[in-house]
């Protein structure tokens, strides 16, 4: 693998380091709504929103080692992501690569724009780690399919205008082979949303709650039935990411900085601990670096998507653990105005084993696709 960069790589590099050097919203702006927007307006106008998407549909048309890039520089910068959110990271690139020319005229625009908010209704009450189980039903009527059953843990969804809603359209064949994606408008009648409060005092979790809900069968992503393939392929984009190596880096400079802050810099002990969560940061490096390999090459890798996601979440609370440790009984305070301290940190890195598929599906798919283990 050549890891050098190109002359014109490195260009387009030096753009983005000066332009956002110039935009990046400080931390005092960071919980103002109106300028977050403005962020997201700005990242659009700069190309930077969907900045790989084809521009027929309004993406910047950059390849896909520009899009890498970026996302480095902007984790570098230490910028607040785009108010898209998962509208821009999987729900557009999935209604790019399996909508209708109806679908993209309808729902790519404002997904760029920022001007709607997208959730994920994946999870149930009783199909988390086993979503082939999921009861949520969608049943034609006509033109429409009549929605009912529950999700839960669905983040965003009090303040999201739309839900990418996985649903099962069929009882026939392998549970998986009767499930379709559904783009829901959360102001349907019959659908309710209710908070879920986290441990660390926030509550971007939710409950949703569908009763007879009627959507357009023009609002299928998809054939019916494909909504397995479907996530599958949104879940290698939502874990595939060179800014996570940056992300592990900075995080793991604030648990450096803590324990020298401490005294415990010359603690064997110690120092054993952080050289072991420095290696743990250099694989995700290159296992990053493999992964754009495969984009680069027009690969799709599901299962290193899942040893990515794992690795790169059971290590985020590695790390977090570790900063909490280091300030003793001090780590049990999360009042800081910015809610960065570790003991904010380690309750919050909890739902990363959760979140995105759980760190027992992740081996399960490990075991079976790359080790090919029996069930």
């Amino acid at each position: 693998m050549d890891l050098s960069y190109t002359p014109e790589e490195e260009r387009f590099r030096g753009r983005v380091r000066a332009w956002l050097g110039a935009r990046v919203p400080g931390p005092e702006e960071r919980g103002d709504p109106a300028r977050m927007r403005r962020w997201h307006r700005d990242l659009h106008a700069a190309g930077f929103i969907g900045c790989a998407w084809p521009k027929e549909f309004g993406g910047g048309g950059l390849t896909a080692m520009e899009q890498a890039i970026l996302g480095e520089e902007i984790a570098r910068a230490d910028a607040p992501n785009a108010s898209g959110g998962m509208g821009v990271l999987w729900v557009g690139p999935a209604i790019i690569r399996f909508g209708t020319e109806a679908q993209k005229r309808r729902f790519i625009p404002p997904i760029l724009a920022g001007d709607e908010q997208w959730c994920t209704g994946y999870s149930e009450p009783n199909a988390g780690s086993d979503l082939a189980a999921l009861g949520t039903r969608a049943e034609r009527d006509g033109d429409t399919y009549v929605v009912t059953g529950q999700k839960i843990w669905t983040t965003m969804a009090h303040q999201s205008d739309w839900c990418f809603l996985l649903a099962r359209t069929s009882t026939e064949g392998p549970k998986h082979a009767g499930l379709s994606i559904l783009l829901v408008d959360m102001k349907s009648r019959g659908l309710e949303v209710r908070p879920l409060r986290q441990m660390t005092g926030d509550a971007e979790f939710n409950e949703v709650f569908l009763q007879e809900v009627r959507v357009p069968v023009a609002n299928r992503l998809g054939a019916e039935g494909e909504g397995w393939a479907i996530v599958r392929s949104a879940l290698v984009d939502e874990r595939s990411s060179l800014a996570i190596a940056i992300r592990v880096d900075q995080i793991l400079a604030d648990v450096v900085a803590t324990v020298r802050r401490q005294g415990l810099a010359g603690d064997p002990l110690w120092r054993q601990r952080v050289a072991g969560l420095a290696i743990d940061c250099e694989i995700v490096r290159h296992a990053n670096l493999r992964n754009l390999s495969d984009q680069l090459h027009g690969r799709r890798n599901p299962a290193l998507a899942s040893a990515l996601k794992l690795f790169c979440s059971e290590l985020n609370q590695r790390l977090s653990e570790a900063g909490h440790a280091a300030l003793g009984a001090a780590g049990a305070t999360i009042g800081t105005p910015e809610r960065r301290s570790w003991g904010y940190r380690m309750l919050y890195d909890r739902a990363l084993t959760i979140a995105g598929g759980t760190s027992e599906v992740q081996r399960g798919v490990i075991a079976q696709r790359v080790l090919g283990l029996p069930r």
